[in-house]
C-alpha cells in the first residue's frame, strides 16, 4: 500500500506540473510592482511565462514609479514594448495564452482584450477590494487616514475593480507612514499572494468570490492642481497627509508663492 501511494503522490506531481508548464501566461507590467512580482513568480517551478508586455519608450502613459525597461530582461522571457494595450488584439490572440497577469498597468482594458485570455485576465489591486475601487489608492489611503489596507488580487471585469476576488492580504498604514512605505508593503504582500496563489490559479483551485457591492467604496480621480497645501484652509494634519500621501514616487506637495514651488518631502507635527 505504501508503494501505490508514492506512486500516486509521484504521478499527481507529475500531472500538477504538467499543467503549470502548459498553461501559457503573458505578464503585463510598466513599474516596480509588477518587477518585484514577476521575480517571485519565476521562482515557481515549470511556470510558463512566454512573454512580458510593457511600455515603450514613446508610450505617453505616465508610470511615476516605473522601471528602466532594460530590467525586465533579466528574466530571460521574451519582452514587447507596446504604447497601448488596447492596440494589440493581434499580437495577444497570436500569443493566445491562458492567463494574462496584470501588475502595476494605468491604461483601461478594453472589452475585446479582456477576453482574449482563456482562463483569466488577473490584477492586483493595493487595498482590501470592495473598499477603494479607482484611481490613486496609495496617495487616497494615506489622505483618508487608513489604518488597515492590503492588496487584492481578483479577475479584471469590465467594471471598476469589481471583479471577483481571489485572495486579499493584509497590512497596518501607521501614522507616519509616507507614501514609500506603503509601496514596499504593498510590495511585501502582493509576493505572498503570488506564491500563495498563483499556482492555484493556474491549476484552476483557486477561489473565485464575487464582492459584496453592499461594501464599495469608491476613491476619488485626483487632479495635479490639488497637490498644492492650501495652508489657508488645510488642518495641520491635513497637510501632514498630503506631504506623506504625495511624497515619493509621487511629485510632492508643494506650497506655490511668485511662481515657484517650494516641494516638501518630509514633515513632522510638533506640538
Amino acid at each position: 500500500m505504501w508503494h501505490s501511494f508514492c506512486l500516486r503522490l509521484v504521478s499527481n506531481k507529475r500531472k500538477s506540473d504538467k499543467i503549470l508548464s502548459e498553461r501559457k501566461i503573458i505578464w503585463l507590467s510598466a513599474n516596480r510592482f509588477g518587477y518585484e512580482l514577476l521575480k517571485e513568480a519565476v521562482k515557481i517551478k515549470h511556470l510558463n511565462i512566454i512573454g512580458i508586455i510593457t511600455l515603450s519608450k514613446n508610450a505617453t502613459t505616465v508610470m511615476y514609479d516605473g522601471i528602466e525597461n532594460e530590467k525586465w530582461n533579466e528574466f530571460g522571457i521574451k519582452v514587447y514594448e507596446i504604447e497601448r494595450i488596447n492596440h494589440e488584439k493581434n499580437l495577444l490572440n497570436n500569443l493566445s495564452p491562458e492567463f494574462i497577469i496584470m501588475a502595476g498597468w494605468r491604461q483601461i482594458i478594453n472589452k475585446e482584450i479582456l477576453y482574449i485570455p482563456n482562463n483569466g485576465f488577473i490584477g492586483f489591486h493595493p487595498t482590501l477590494l470592495p473598499i477603494g475601487r479607482g484611481p490613486a489608492p496609495i496617495i487616497n489611503s494615506i489622505i483618508q487616514e487608513f489604518t488597515e489596507s492590503g492588496v487584492t488580487m481578483y479577475y479584471v471585469s469590465e467594471g471598476l475593480d469589481d471583479g471577483d476576488i481571489i485572495a486579499q492580504e493584509k497590512f497596518s498604514i501607521n501614522e507616519n507612514d509616507y507614501a514609500s512605505d506603503l509601496y514596499e508593503k504593498i510590495i511585501i504582500a502582493g509576493k505572498k499572494l503570488i506564491r500563495g496563489y498563483l499556482p492555484l490559479l493556474i491549476k484552476g483551485k483557486a477561489p473565485r468570490d464575487p464582492q459584496d457591492e453592499s461594501k464599495a467604496t469608491r476613491f476619488k480621480k485626483r487632479k495635479l492642481k490639488e497637490n498644492e497645501i492650501d495652508i489657508a484652509n488645510e488642518s495641520i494634519h491635513e497637510i501632514y497627509n498630503k506631504i506623506r500621501a504625495l511624497s515619493k514616487p509621487y511629485k510632492g506637495a508643494y506650497i506655490q508663492k511668485d511662481g515657484k514651488k517650494l516641494i516638501i518631502w518630509k514633515a513632522e507635527i510638533r506640538e
